[in-house]
């Protein structure tokens, strides 16, 4: 019995020796499996990525700026007419509207002249005594004179000849009546005249103050015109801008208007820049003029200019020497372009002659004959490898020949 209890406690001890050597071993060889099954991570070398760019060759020439502005369209023009004699409005013109056109010199309104020509009467008949007296006064003169020398011949003493006895300070009245007629009677025809009134100039009615049958007083409004031959507008430009406008172009820059509202476009020509800067822009004011606005009176215009109407201007400018035009999707922040230069990246800064909405104009920083990366780099370094398009579409074609 003690044998067989001597004998169980040995293979025990056994048992628990063993059973952990057999764990050891299987992870070992489990270890040495996974080991020698494991995927291997090769390195290599990253490839270099190449942006496929379109390019333009930049090119020397001249170009001439053009300024684009915004401007209110005003009359160069305008006038309220008053009336110089007062009486009631006895006839108006057709174009007595607001809007109508009349030409120079044809009869807008007229007043009643009744009283006028009665005036005028009365300054006649004044006039016909006054003359009349004249030549009576006239007649007395050469009477006393002939008087003074027959007394002179029949007196022993010499007869002294004043001017009183010879009726010379009378003349002198007579003489300054007929001249007092007169004027009085150009005055009273004036304000006949004056009963009509027509149009100084060319012009459109823009308001209009009265009517047939309202009685008007001396100096009172009858009707505000603007002249119709020339239409101003008046652009504001940056001092930037304005040192491109050559004001001593002959005949004055050339402009082209279109208006913001409606289809119209016209020509113009600068005329003038206003003396001061506007207050709240800081803005220069240059003055356009356009002439026949309107068209003529027997050919107008199929678009109306409108007065106050805001329009686009684009003023030719001075003339620019040895600049490389580029659209102005090639310029880049911070005044930049982008160059490819042997098929890699140069970020350049450029000095600019004039910009406009849709071109730049380069004074220095880009040669002629450099390609000019017109495509759009996402992330843009200095260095990076480039392709350009017909390039990359030659190699395609090259490679699909070979296959």
């Amino acid at each position: 019995m003690s044998e067989h209890t001597h004998l169980s406690s040995f293979w025990g001890k056994v048992g628990k020796a063993f059973v952990p050597l057999m764990l050891i071993i299987a992870g070992g060889a489990a270890w040495s499996y996974f080991k020698a099954t494991a995927p291997v991570m090769q390195r290599s070398t990253p490839q270099r990525k190449v942006a496929v760019v379109d390019v333009q060759t930049a090119s020397l020439g001249d170009a001439r700026a053009v300024v684009s502005a915004m401007g209110t369209v005003v009359a160069a023009r305008e006038v309220t007419l008053k009336a110089q004699v007062s009486g009631v409005v006895q006839s108006v013109a057709d174009a007595y509207v607001p809007g109508g056109r009349i030409a120079k010199g044809a009869e807008l309104l007229s007043l009643d002249p009744a009283d006028y020509q009665v005036a005028v009467k009365k300054a006649q008949s004044t006039l016909a005594d006054a003359k009349a007296a004249l030549t009576i006064e006239q007649g007395s003169q050469n009477i006393a004179r002939e008087e003074l020398r027959l007394l002179s011949e029949l007196s022993a003493e010499t007869v002294a000849q004043t001017d009183l006895a010879l009726r010379k300070p009378q003349l002198q009245q007579a003489r300054a009546a007929v001249t007092s007629a007169e004027a009085d009677l150009r005055q009273a025809m004036l304000n006949l005249n004056r009963t009509v009134v027509k149009a100084p100039f060319n012009a459109m009615i823009v308001e209009r103050q009265v009517n047939v049958g309202t009685y008007v007083g001396a100096q009172e409004s009858l009707a505000t015109l603007v002249g119709t031959d020339t239409f101003w507008v008046e652009a504001v430009v940056s001092l930037e801008q304005l040192a491109l406008i050559d004001l001593d172009y002959p005949g004055g820059c050339p402009v082209a208007i279109r208006s913001q509202a409606g289809q119209g476009q016209w020509t113009g020509t600068v005329v003038q820049v206003a003396g001061k800067l506007n207050d709240a822009s800081r803005m220069a004011t240059v003055i356009i003029a356009i002439h026949n606005p309107l068209g003529t009176m027997a050919n107008p215009s199929a678009s109306r200019l409108m007065i106050d109407d805001y329009v686009h201007a684009d003023i030719t400018g001075r003339e620019l020497n040895d600049v490389i035009a580029l659209p102005r999707a090639a310029l880049q922040d911070d005044d930049t372009v982008w160059i490819n230069s042997d098929n890699t990246l140069d970020i350049r800064k450029v000095t600019l002659a004039w910009k406009s909405t849709d071109k730049v104009y380069i004074k220095s920083g880009l040669t002629a004959g450099e390609q000019v990366v017109m495509s759009n780099l996402a992330t843009p370094v200095q260095g990076m490898a480039l392709k350009r398009v017909d390039d990359a579409a030659g190699s395609a074609a090259d490679a699909a020949a070979g296959k």
